[in-house]
């Protein structure tokens, strides 16, 4: 069997590269699904809505790819600033007493491997990999895609359209070219 050219030629890490060629490839079969006469509105809209999960998941794993490429986990871990306490110096009454302390500043742990597509999103905007138009349209690529957790949904939700899926299309291929060209540099 030959192996067909990969849409994510660019990435350098294989795993990676496969995984998105995987799911890129369950996008096309839902794509004809979604658009096919034999299905009725709710589930096209449902299978909209994989299809926007899983576009949100490549949106996902490639900024992190671009923000793996260019920070250290040590780089993106916050800073916060802690008050520690000396030395009490005089006891006022039961609840109130005036100390001698110091602020600390302490690194918060970071791993690439626990973090969601919002972290992933501020970090690229924090460290300039991308625009503030971008990270607003992948918030709404996010709130799309979260639309999935059933427990938190208000109404009954059966009505992805095509639009949805040409805006998160639209992001996705923004994304794409960012990472694309990034390692052109």
């Amino acid at each position: 069997m030959v192996k067909e050219e990969s849409n994510f030629g660019f990435i350098q890490d294989i795993n990676l590269r496969e995984n998105l060629d995987i799911v890129f490839d369950h996008i096309i079969v839902l794509i004809s699904l979604s658009e096919s006469e034999k299905y009725g509105h709710v589930l096209k809209s449902s299978f909209r809505k994989t299809i926007i999960i899983y576009t949100a998941s490549i949106i996902e794993a490639l900024l992190l790819y671009i923000l793996k490429q260019n920070k250290t986990e040590a780089e993106c871990a916050l800073t916060k600033r802690n008050f520690k306490i000396i030395e009490d110096i005089y006891r006022i009454d039961k609840n109130k007493k005036i100390v001698l302390g110091e602020e600390v500043e302490e690194k918060e742990k970071f791993s690439f491997n626990k973090i969601n597509l919002d972290q992933i999103k501020k970090l690229c905007k924090d460290h300039a990999l991308i625009t503030e138009i971008l990270a607003k349209e992948i918030d709404t690529v996010r709130d799309l895609r979260n639309r999935q957790h059933l427990g938190g949904l208000s109404s009954v939700d059966r009505d992805y359209s095509k639009k949805d899926l040409e805006f998160v299309f639209f992001v996705a291929g923004k994304v794409k070219r960012l990472v694309k060209n990034s390692d052109k540099k």
